[in-house]
């Protein structure tokens, strides 16, 4: 695992993948138990890290989009990279995987306060939602660039 602050994801994910990444931004998969990473850091990983990874399973399994309770969001010309992290820590994983930019109809950020609601919504009618921080907007920004250019 590399420590990556929000500022720093960009240039070194795209030295990892070998080609320029667009955007990235941590996110995470929210839950009810979501609370509970506010008590505490045992908080965070006994009970809200648990309950967001098996949420993110369910929904891995239902859209084929290899989530994880906490992952970083890249976006690069041809596809959505998802790496696994813990933002808590700054942490990067190993990247789980992608998914092809044809398979996604839209990707749309909403302003919040430390963490901004991401929904994604694949050709097939699935719909994802996550939260990002940092420059999540610009995964949406990016989106649009590339399917309007």
């Amino acid at each position: 695992m590399t420590h990556l602050k929000d500022d720093e994801l960009i240039p070194a994910l795209s030295a990892q993948l070998g080609e320029p990444l667009l955007a990235a931004a941590y996110a995470r998969v929210d839950t009810v138990l979501g609370l509970t990473r506010m008590l505490s850091p045992l908080g965070n990983y006994l009970i809200a890290r648990p309950a967001a990874r098996a949420a993110a399973h369910r929904i891995t399994e239902r859209t084929e989009v290899p989530l994880d309770a906490a992952m970083i969001l890249g976006l690069t010309g041809t596809a959505l990279h998802i790496w696994r992290a813990d933002p808590m820590l700054n942490r990067v994983g190993e990247h789980a995987g992608e998914v092809s930019l044809d398979r996604i109809t839209e990707l749309t950020v909403t302003p919040g306060r430390a963490w901004h609601p991401i929904r994604i919504v694949l050709a097939d009618g699935e719909k994802i939602e996550v939260e990002g921080r940092g420059a999540a907007h610009l995964l949406a920004t990016e989106f649009e660039r590339l399917r309007v250019g």
